[in-house]
C-alpha cells in the first residue's frame, strides 16, 4: 500500500523528489566507485615512486642528475637533486638531507622535531600568567564592593575638556572623506578638538587631499594640521603628532576607521570620571571586536590596542612615549607595559564604538603585521618578561622556523626580524626596570583571546526588543550577585530590565537596592521562600515582561556584547526561536567569598561547545550552557518552563524542549563566562551529582520531546528494546 498522501498536487512533488532522491543516491555510488579506483591507482604510483627513488640506480645517478640542471642553471633543483639544504615552500619546512639518511635515523630525526614543536607550544606562555589575571580580578572585587556610581555610564563632564586626535597617513587617501566625515558628526564639541594629521611620505595624493579637507572643513576644529615626516614608524608618527599639541588627552586613531556619533563624548565622559592612575581608554571595533581579555565588570586589562585610544598626556610624557624601535604592530602592547610598569592602569570602553576596516576578508595575513607581531613579542619579552620568558625565544624562534610557512617567504622575512632582534638585544635588556606589575605572554599573545575574533557585529538596528535578564541567587552570595548586576550594566544592549529571585528569604534586599540606587536603576526583585532552582527560575520566567529572555546566576558573567551579539543574531535569523554563543569556564576558589573576594584560574573553552544547532545532538549532549541562550518568552508561554523536582540538568531539558519544530541562531564568539569549582574535591562531587542526574534526565527529556513531537513511534527511552 502506498504511503504517499495529500493533495494530487503534493502527490505529483512527493513522487518528483523521490525520483530525484533516488538519481542522486546512483550517482552518489557511482561517484564513490570512482573515488576508490583513483586511491587505489594513487597508491600503486605512489609505491611504485617510493621504489624508484630508493632504488641504488636512482642513487648512483645523483651526481648525473645534478651536474645537468647546474649546467642549466636551475641551483634549486640542483640542490634538491642531491637531497641536501633546506627547502623552503608554502606547504612547509622540510630537511632534505633526510632523504640521504637510513630509515630509522629518519624516523628518529621526525620524532625529535616532532617533540620540540610540542615542548616549545607549552613553554611560550609566561609564569606570571595567572597572577596577572588574578590582580585584575581582585581589584574587581574591590571595585564591586565599594562603588558608589554607575561605572558604566558616568555623568557628563560639567565642561569638555580640548583633546588631541592624531592620525598617523601612508597613502590613506581612500579613507579620508570617511573619517573626516565621521569626526565632522560626532556630538562632541569641535571647537575642542584639535586635529593633527603625520604623513609618511604618501604617493596617492593623501597631503593634497588633506590641504582640500583642510581649506573646507578645517574651521570647524579647535586647529587642523598636516605634517610632513620620514616614515620611521607608527609609533614615531604619533610621538610627533602628539608633542606637537598640549590638550590633557590625546586621541590615538587611524585613518582606516570612523566614529558611531556618541563615540568621543562616551570615551572622554569615561576619562574624566576616572581615577588618576588609569592612562588609557580603548574603544571597542566593529565590525570585528579585538578578541583580548577585559574584566567584564571593570573593563580592567593588560594591554591596549592603538587602533583607536584615548590616553592621558600627563601618563604619555611621564613615559617618555612610543619605543621607536617598532615600526609597526605590537608598539600599542610596548607602551601598554610600560604604561602598567609606571603604576598605571588600563581601560577597556565597550559603550564608545568605532568601525574599524582592518580586515579585506576573514583570516587575512599581512605580511607586516605578521613578522611586526613576532619581532614584538620577542622584543617585549627581553624588556619585561620574567628571565624564564627570555629563556624561551630560541625555542619559540626555533618552532617558526620549523613550522609551515603563512605566506610565501614569510621565513625569510622571520630570519630578517631574528636578525634585527638580536641587533637590538642589549639595548632591550638595559631598558629593564624593577616592578610589581605583572606582563603575562600567552606564546604569540599577550592576554587570553577569546573565540570569533571574525564574528562579525551587528549593526545599529533600529528595533530594540525588550530583554529580560533573570538571575537566580540565594544567602550569602552578596559578592557574586552584585558583579552580576553590574556585568548587565555593562551591556551594550540598551533595553534590559532585570529580573533578581531570591531562593529562600530577603537577605538580599539591602544588597540590591544599594546596587539600584547607587547606579541609578531598576532592579526588579522577587524574594521566595525556599522553593529550590527550578522553582525560583519559574518564578523569574513568570515575572518577565520582556520579548525575549535570558538567565545571568548570581556567579555567572556577561561580557559586554553578549545580548546585543544574541538579539543581532534573532535579528539576522527571524526564524530563529533562540540563540546561543560560546562561553568560557571559569574554575573558581571561592572560600574567601564571605571576605569579598575569590581566586579565578585562567578561562577553559570547551571546544565541543563549538556546534552549530542540531537537535539530535542536543538531545544527548548539554552544549548550551544557561548563560549562553536568549529565547522567545512565548516558549515559555506554550511549553512552560523548568521542570521544578529537577536540581540538575534542568536547563538541559527545558533547552530540549524548546528545540522540538524550532531552529536556534547560533553565534561563534565567547560572550559570557560561568563558574565551576577550582578545588578538584568540589568538582568532584558536582560531576556526581551531574553523572547521576544525566541517565534520568535523558529518559525524561526524550519522553516529553516525543510528546511534542506527536509521534506514535517509539520512543528508544534507555533501558527500551
Amino acid at each position: 500500500m502506498s504511503d504517499i498522501s495529500g493533495t494530487p498536487r503534493e502527490q505529483e512533488i512527493d513522487i518528483a523528489a523521490r525520483a530525484e532522491e533516488a538519481v542522486l543516491v546512483k550517482e552518489n555510488a557511482k561517484l564513490q566507485r570512482e573515488n576508490a579506483e583513483l586511491r587505489n591507482e594513487n597508491t600503486f604510483l605512489k609505491a611504485r615512486l617510493d621504489g624508484m627513488v630508493g632504488s641504488a640506480s636512482w642513487r648512483l645517478t645523483v651526481p648525473l642528475r645534478f651536474a645537468q640542471r647546474l649546467a642549466r642553471g636551475d641551483w634549486r633543483a640542483a640542490r634538491k637533486s642531491l637531497g641536501i639544504g633546506f627547502r623552503i615552500s608554502y606547504h612547509g619546512f622540510r630537511v632534505g638531507y633526510h632523504k640521504l639518511l637510513p630509515r630509522p635515523l629518519r624516523e628518529k630525526v621526525a620524532f625529535g622535531r616532532a617533540r620540540i614543536l610540542k615542548y616549545v607550544r607549552s613553554i611560550g606562555h609566561s609564569s606570571v600568567n595567572q597572577a596577572a589575571l588574578q590582580a585584575i580580578v581582585d581589584r574587581r572585587c574591590a571595585i564591586a564592593k565599594g562603588f558608589s556610581a554607575n561605572p558604566v555610564s558616568p555623568a557628563a563632564p560639567a565642561e569638555w575638556p580640548f583633546i588631541d586626535v592624531t592620525v598617523v597617513c601612508f597613502n590613506s587617501r581612500k579613507w579620508l572623506d570617511g573619517f573626516v566625515g565621521s569626526l565632522i558628526g560626532q556630538v562632541y564639541p569641535l571647537g575642542k578638538i584639535h586635529l593633527r594629521f603625520v604623513d609618511h611620505g604618501s604617493t596617492d595624493g593623501t597631503v593634497q587631499t588633506l590641504k582640500e579637507i583642510k581649506d573646507q572643513e578645517g574651521s570647524r576644529f579647535a586647529s587642523f594640521e598636516v605634517l610632513v615626516q620620514e616614515n620611521l614608524g607608527f609609533g614615531a608618527g604619533h610621538n610627533t603628532g602628539i608633542r606637537a599639541g598640549q590638550s590633557p588627552y590625546c586621541l590615538v586613531t587611524n585613518a582606516d576607521l570612523t566614529f558611531d556619533g556618541d563615540a568621543l563624548v562616551r570615551v572622554v565622559a569615561k576619562a574624566c570620571a576616572d581615577e588618576a592612575e588609569v592612562a588609557c581608554w580603548e574603544l571597542r571595533q566593529k565590525p570585528y571586536e579585538h578578541p583580548k581579555f577585559y574584566d567584564p565588570i571593570t573593563g580592567e586589562t593588560n594591554w591596549n590596542a592603538h587602533a583607536c585610544v584615548l590616553l592621558r598626556r600627563s601618563a604619555f610624557e611621564a613615559i617618555g612615549g612610543y619605543d621607536e624601535n617598532i615600526f609597526m604592530y605590537g608598539e600599542d602592547v610596548e607602551l601598554s607595559y610600560r604604561l602598567r610598569r609606571h603604576g598605571f592602569r588600563l581601560r577597556y570602553c565597550p559603550e564608545a564604538v568605532v568601525w574599524h576596516f582592518t580586515y579585506e576578508h576573514e583570516h587575512q595575513i599581512k605580511p607586516l603585521q605578521f613578522t611586526g607581531s613576532i619581532f614584538a613579542n620577542l622584543y617585549l619579552r627581553l624588556k619585561f618578561g620574567t628571565w624564564r620568558d627570555i629563556a624561551v625565544i630560541p625555542y619559540l624562534s626555533a618552532r617558526l622556523l620549523l613550522a609551515r610557512e603563512v605566506y610565501p617567504e614569510s621565513r625569510r622575512d622571520l630570519v630578517k626580524s631574528l636578525k634585527r632582534l638580536i641587533g637590538i638585544m642589549p639595548q632591550a635588556l638595559r631598558q629593564r626596570r624593577h616592578s610589581t606589575a605583572l606582563f603575562p605572554f600567552h606564546r604569540w599573545d599577550y592576554d587570553f583571546v577569546r573565540e570569533g575574533a571574525f564574528v562579525e557585529a551587528p549593526g545599529n538596528e533600529s528595533r530594540k526588543p525588550l530583554v529580560s535578564v533573570v538571575t537566580r541567587t540565594f544567602r550569602g552570595r552578596e559578592t557574586y550577585l552584585v558583579q552580576c548586576i553590574l556585568s548587565v550594566m555593562g551591556q551594550t544592549y540598551a533595553s534590559i530590565e532585570h529580573v533578581i529571585v531570591e531562593d529562600g528569604g530577603d537577605t538580599l534586599r539591602d544588597v540590591v537596592e544599594r546596587v539600584s540606587h547607587a547606579a541609578g536603576t531598576n532592579l526588579r526583585y522577587l524574594p521566595l521562600a525556599k522553593v529550590g532552582r527550578s522553582a525560583a527560575g519559574n518564578a523569574g520566567l513568570a515575572a518577565a515582561r520582556g520579548e525575549f529572555v535570558i538567565f545571568l546566576d548570581d556567579d555567572d558573567l556577561f561580557f559586554a556584547d553578549h545580548i546585543e551579539a544574541l538579539v543581532g543574531a534573532l535579528a539576522l535569523n527571524p526564524d530563529a526561536a533562540a540563540a546561543y554563543s560560546l562561553a568560557w569556564e571559569v574554575p573558581t576558589d571561592a572560600s574567601r567569598l564571605p571576605d569579598g573576594a575569590y581566586v579565578e584560574r585562567e578561562p577553559v573553552f570547551h571546544r565541543a561547545m563549538r556546534r552549530p544547532f542540531d537537535p539530535d545532538v542536543l538531545r544527548e549532549l548539554n552544549y548550551i550552557p544557561i548563560q549562553a541562550i536568549l529565547f522567545e518568552r512565548k516558549l515559555y508561554v506554550d511549553r512552560g518552563g523548568f521542570e521544578e523536582d529537577l536540581d540538575a540538568l534542568e536547563d538541559w531539558n527545558l533547552w530540549n524542549r524548546y528545540a522540538v519544530g524550532n531552529r536556534f541562531a547560533y553565534v561563534p564568539k565567547v560572550t559570557s563566562l560561568y563558574r565551576v569549582p577550582a578545588d578538584p574535591r568540589i568538582a568532584e562531587k558536582r560531576a556526581e551529582i551531574l553523572r547521576a542526574a544525566y541517565e534520568p534526565v535523558l529518559a525524561r527529556t526524550k519522553q516529553m520531546v516525543c510528546q511534542l513531537e506527536n509521534t506514535t513511534a517509539p520512543c528508544n527511552l534507555p533501558g527500551q528494546v
